[in-house]
């Protein structure tokens, strides 16, 4: 008897290949400073809260103590790769085309974003990959015909969710945000919520107690005061006379006002928060004060605070690279460390083939196409507003709201023009999209009914 043939959508693993040979080109992977940080952490057992702990655990552990950096970026491409299949699987039983769910799938990994950005070693990655499976059992609960919520699926879904908490210091929002549209969702499911917020209270709570407890982390990592210093700055350069004698003490005890104002960029904090005379301190000491001057002057000079956000975020929503902004890709060269972390090609066709692929992708007049992420994320969500338009298309709403809740979080939150902040929105962006034929195709049945 003939052996059952593979169902199609396992087609979608092919789309491994071309991160595989970005992995061979790339070996180990692309690092920043933050990754330098991280490995010396890691390489010392001495854990900061600067970075999400359990990532750099994640780092140490996966390198095998940091003899081999390379397995952390080929378990991301494997990750990868396995979520295609997942997602592929989840698209065909929603009713999308088997052939345009595996086209979706390689349509990410052929992006020339994606594939360098799965190779990199920072928390953006693994975070991503928590988002897309995450989006993957919302789409399994809206795809089941049963109308029942499986508790595997549930667990599933609280353990996909706790990894969004803990992987990055906004996490926490965007799992907050979907959780209440989950539980709107599931209101006549309440056992199966619970299992859910059990799942995801449960990992969070061990990991930030016990795990964070025995590896002795040194701090609390960054305060949520010092996100939106940027805003305060936003509205010193236009508003100054708004701010009292007691609102210059708190800005002048972090740096001198003219600091404040010549390093403020909309499109990028880094210049203004990483000034040599730009003293976070204060702000970690005193975090209540600066957090209630934010407070009050978004209440107060609200208008300035929404154009800062929305210029700071404009990559997720304008194609076009602005003149005077850098959008920031993962760093072609590794930074000089101590740490022995270094480029060192498996293959080097395959780097001139796949470096020939970076240098195409790089000017600036071809980033609303490769790298920014508005060409995504605004179809998606076109297709978003369809689906709540129409009846038929209403179910795709629940992994709907983990797009939205991320979107809304970036735009809050980002502090500068990175794809990496977008990584998770890319992911999840062109398989939202592979959901409009099955909507499309019940309206036009609904009609000719």
């Amino acid at each position: 008897m003939a052996p059952k043939p593979l169902p199609r959508h396992f087609l979608a693993a092919g789309a491994m290949l071309p991160l595989l040979v970005w992995w061979l080109g790339w070996y180990p992977g692309f690092a920043s400073s933050d990754t330098i940080d991280q490995w010396a952490q890691a390489q010392s057992g001495l854990y900061h809260g600067n970075h999400p702990p359990i990532h750099t655990l994640y780092l140490g552990l996966l390198s095998l103590g940091g003899a081999l950096p390379g397995l952390i970026t080929l378990l991301q491409v494997l990750l990868l790769g396995c979520l295609f299949v997942y997602a592929a699987h989840w698209l065909t039983r929603a009713g999308t085309p088997t052939w345009m769910a595996v086209a979706a799938m390689w349509l990410l990994a052929l992006s020339p974003a994606v594939a360098p950005t799965t190779l990199a070693m920072w928390k953006d990655v693994i975070f991503g990959l928590f988002m897309l499976w995450a989006w993957i059992e919302l789409l399994g609960i809206a795809a089941d015909t049963s109308r029942e919520a499986h508790w595997p699926t549930m667990a599933r879904l609280g353990i996909s969710l706790s990894g969004i908490w803990l992987f990055r210091g906004n996490g926490p929002l965007t799992v907050l945000a979907t959780t209440i549209v989950l539980g709107w969702a599931l209101r006549r499911q309440l056992r199966s919520l619970g299992l859910v917020v059990a799942c995801l209270a449960g990992v969070v709570v061990i990991t930030l107690g016990p795990l964070y407890g025995a590896l002795d982390v040194q701090d609390s990592g960054i305060e949520p005061a010092q996100v939106f210093l940027p805003d305060l700055a936003a509205s010193f350069v236009d508003e100054p006379e708004t701010f009292s004698e007691e609102d210059i003490e708190l800005l002048e005890a972090v740096a001198p006002l003219d600091v404040w104002r010549d390093r403020y960029d909309c499109y990028d904090s880094t210049p203004l928060l990483f000034d040599p005379q730009f003293d976070q301190g204060p702000v970690r000491a005193s975090p209540e004060a600066y957090l209630s001057l934010e407070i009050a002057v978004a209440l107060r000079d609200l208008d300035t605070v929404l154009d800062h956000r929305l210029c700071a975020s404009n990559f997720v929503y304008w194609p076009d690279q602005p003149d005077d902004a850098y959008f920031h890709r993962p760093p072609y060269e590794t930074p000089d460390n101590e740490v022995g972390l270094s480029r060192d090609p498996i293959s080097y066709r395959a780097f001139a083939v796949t470096d020939g692929y970076w240098r195409w992708a790089e000017p600036d007049s071809l980033l609303w196409l490769t790298w920014r992420p508005a060409i995504v994320v605004l179809p998606a969500l076109v297709a978003i507003v369809l689906f709540a338009l129409y009846p038929e298309g209403r179910r795709f709403l629940i992994p709907s709201s983990l797009l939205v809740a991320h979107l809304l979080n970036v735009m809050a939150t980002t502090p500068a023009q990175e794809f990496r902040y977008a990584y998770p929105l890319y992911l999840i962006a062109i398989p939202t999209i592979a959901l409009l034929p099955p909507t499309l195709r019940r309206v036009r049945r609904g009609r000719s009914t």
